[in-house]
């Protein structure tokens, strides 16, 4: 009877000691791998800022030479892209030294010089322009050596009135354009002339403009002396046809 008591303790003391062995701290063992991304600084990648400026067509007009006295050069500004470029526009006011008499260019040009409507300060402005070969002409037929510089001839109509008024000059008018529109077209070119905030005239003329093939316009107007200094400016104009 003692032998079971014994053995029913003992029994009891291995069912604790077993109990206290499961309840005690769980050791770590292995645990997961953890995956450590390494951060990086920030980059920081230089960026050059580049203004673009926008090409504006060079209107402003360019005189590469200037040779002579009282050439004024006018601004212009290019409305549509494929008008041409205005390379060059000079305004020479006074292509003689002197003066013409009344009486040769009545004879030279007699609508304009006999015209009393002719001239800017009339009620409706009214000018008129010559062609260089027209102009070449008047100098061969009026001039002693067929230019400029050289004196004009005696002509029998100017005796005893060449020095009466009005007296006259020639404004000599150079354009040089340089296409810009990719196919051929035609287009109607016209010098403006502005006196006083005005048109005063306009000389339009017809051209085919092909890139790359520059175009001179050259043209004289007959003006009367005292009228000369009233042209402020000119201004060209495209229309496309």
């Amino acid at each position: 009877m003692m032998k079971k008591k014994y053995l029913i303790v003992i029994l009891l003391l291995s069912g604790v000691i077993f109990a206290a062995g499961c309840t005690g701290p769980v050791s770590p063992g292995n645990t997961g791998t953890e995956t450590t991304v390494p951060v990086s600084p920030v980059s920081t990648v230089p960026v050059t800022t580049s203004a673009t400026q926008e090409t504006i067509p060079d209107d402003t007009i360019s005189s590469p030479s200037l040779p002579e006295v009282g050439i004024t050069t006018v601004a212009t500004t290019r409305i549509a892209s494929d008008n041409p470029y205005l390379e060059y526009l000079n305004i020479r006011k006074r292509t003689f030294v002197n003066p013409l008499p009344n009486c040769l260019m009545k004879d030279a040009f007699p609508s304009q010089a006999n015209d009393t409507g002719y001239g800017i300060t009339q009620v409706k402005p009214y000018l008129y322009a010559i062609s260089e070969d027209e102009y070449e002409h008047f100098l061969m037929k009026y001039t002693e050596g067929g230019t400029e510089n050289n004196r004009l001839k005696t002509l029998g109509v100017c005796q005893g009135s060449a020095t009466a008024e009005p007296t006259w000059n020639f404004m000599e008018l150079r354009i040089v354009l340089d296409p810009t529109n990719f196919s051929p077209a035609n287009y109607t070119v016209t010098p403006n002339m502005w006196s006083d905030g005005k048109i005063v005239a306009q000389f339009p003329t017809s051209q085919r403009l092909v890139i790359g093939e520059k175009v001179i316009l050259t043209s004289y107007i007959p003006i009367r002396t005292d009228e000369i200094d009233l042209i402020d400016t000119v201004a060209v104009t495209y229309t496309r046809l």
